[in-house]
């Protein structure tokens, strides 16, 4: 009988254990929004030597991450990077990432905080102030590290150099009947997606650190512009471009916009948005904040469903096209296509970085619904499992440029052949930089 009693309470105890395993297996089979974090394995989701690896190989002022060319000058590319270092130091609380930003940028800013212009063997032409264009926006992305910088040492040199940097975007030309600005001079009255990240972080700090509630109503008016004209009313996602003047080739005659929306085009403009919020009086927050969850509601209908990433083209899904060498291929690609050639729609790794980190960070901020952080996290493992090859350390699937006009390249038309025929490259900052802040916002 006591063998019995022995056995009986043994089969109970292995019941139990099966049922209760059953019923943890069956809680954890959950939808998009309702993962919990202890589902999330971090361990297998490590970048640590990804981004060390990027800073070994950048020994000079030569960086390893612009795949665009060397540009010896202040830009966007090497600004979107280096800002995710800065994040990085924080999370990982190791000077050695601020160290290595401070000394690639003291090489191109002398003391005085004058930007250094660069002459090389590469015959690069003069610039405005040497290093920095000033008649373009996206000269003011790589400024806005300047403010870490600033906090994290003291040095002048940083501090006159925001000023400087302030001084030149005030001399930025105006697009016509409103208070945007040019994207570039040499493009006139054009409004890209993309300038908003360029310029408003950098100028949110300023008005921040010198109380300037001015600033903040014409940031708030320029994004109203856009949203009132450069947003499709019938998805809510944004086309890339506006022409104010209605006039450029690429541009509708009755509307001005272009014709397609960009994954990272839309990624900017995100991106802009969660990082300059904190940063406005909490009674002026209310409008950007809105219009941040609707784009993003927008946005997270095009998800694509097996790897919760997000198209090239977003709204265009796995979507094929016949891309005419003579026309786009040959100007663009010609590397890689010899005639013309179908091209699909492809999975892109930068747009979706900025879209992951835009709603993982919107959600830790109290911006966003939070089922978008656990969104976010899917959509980053996503692009970590389809688009990072962890043998190799290399990020892929990133579309290396993107623009309309000017009037002497005809085939950036912002139609989907031209976003298509573009070059696809690993390891470019415009891709690794918004994968890193993702990964930051993964890991927080």
């Amino acid at each position: 009988m006591k063998k019995i009693k022995i056995l009986f309470m043994l089969s109970l105890s292995v019941f139990l254990l099966f049922s209760c395993n059953y019923n943890k297996k069956a809680n954890n089979t959950i939808n998009d929004t309702e993962s919990t974090e202890s589902a999330i394995e971090y361990n297998n989701y490590d970048l640590n030597d990804y981004i060390d690896n990027l800073i070994l190989n950048t020994p000079s002022y030569i960086p390893y991450w612009n795949k665009e060319s060397y540009k010896g000058r202040w830009n966007y590319i090497d600004g979107v990077f280096l800002n995710s270092i800065l994040e990085y130091s924080k999370v990982k609380n190791d000077n050695k990432y601020i160290d290595f930003v401070k000394n690639y940028v003291n090489y191109y800013i002398k003391e005085t905080g004058e930007f250094l212009y660069i002459s090389s063997q590469e015959e690069y032409n003069p610039t405005i102030n040497g290093a920095f264009r000033a008649n373009e926006l996206d000269s003011y992305c790589e400024s806005r590290i300047l403010f870490d910088l600033y906090q994290y040492t003291k040095d002048e040199r940083y501090n006159n150099a925001i000023n400087r940097s302030y001084d030149y975007l005030l001399n930025m030309p105006m697009c016509v009947n409103n208070i945007n600005y040019c994207h570039k001079a040499i493009y006139n009255n054009q409004i890209y997606l993309d300038g908003f990240y360029m310029y408003v972080p950098f100028l949110v700090k300023y008005a921040n650190s010198k109380k300037d509630y001015t600033i903040y109503d014409n940031i708030i008016k320029q994004y109203k512009y856009v949203y009132e004209h450069q947003r499709n009313t019938e998805n809510g996602l944004y086309y890339h471009c506006l022409d104010t003047a209605k006039s450029i080739f690429w541009a509708n005659k009755e509307t001005g916009v272009s014709e397609s929306v960009w994954s990272r085009g839309l990624g900017w403009y995100i991106m802009s948005l969660v990082d300059s919020i904190e940063y406005f009086p909490k009674d002026k927050q209310t409008y950007l904040i809105n219009i941040l969850n609707e784009a993003i509601n927008s946005i997270y209908k095009y998800k694509d469903n097996d790897t919760n990433m997000y198209y090239q083209l977003i709204d265009k899904g796995n979507t094929s096209y016949e891309v005419s060498y003579d026309k786009y291929l040959k100007y663009l690609n010609n590397q890689k296509y010899t005639s013309d050639a179908t091209i699909s729609n492809y999975l892109e790794s930068s747009g979706s970085s900025m879209i992951a980190y835009t709603m993982m960070k919107g959600a830790r901020l109290n911006y966003l619904d939070n089922k978008y952080l656990n969104i976010g996290k899917k959509t980053f493992e996503g692009i970590y499992n389809h688009s990072f090859n962890k043998t190799s350390n290399t990020l892929n699937d990133i579309c290396l440029s993107a623009g309309l006009g000017p009037e002497n390249k005809p085939y950036r038309d912002g139609t989907p052949y031209y976003y298509l025929a573009e070059k696809v490259v690993s390891n470019d900052a415009k891709g690794v930089g918004p994968f890193i802040m993702a990964y930051i916002e993964y890991i927080r």
